[in-house]
């Protein structure tokens, strides 16, 4: 199953072209389009969808928090995984 988001967060639903017809897609409260058919994640995809991330922030986006001790991403200071305060990881652009 593909987890989606659309690049523009207004979308409130996906019509994918089928051979009967189409089919439509909702995302849920959080704005994720669960997808089964890997057809059609291909053509979500290649009009702009991108796959949601299970990690969070990773190293190389600009916000959240990185810990030092176990490399988990958060939108938190504190790591939910090895308790570690990181405050001052926070990736803030400079």
């Amino acid at each position: 199953m593909a987890r989606l988001i659309a690049s523009d967060g207004g979308v409130r639903g996906v019509d994918v072209a089928t051979p009967r017809g189409t089919y439509k897609y909702n995302p849920d409260r959080k704005g994720v389009i669960n997808v089964d058919n890997p057809n059609h994640a291909r053509q979500m995809k290649s009009e702009g969808f991108f796959e949601a991330s299970l990690m969070g922030p990773t190293l190389n986006e600009n916000l959240g928090y990185t810990c030092m001790e176990c490399g988990f991403g958060s939108w938190f200071s504190k790591c939910s995984r090895c308790g570690t305060d990181n405050s001052k990881t926070l990736r803030d652009g400079e």
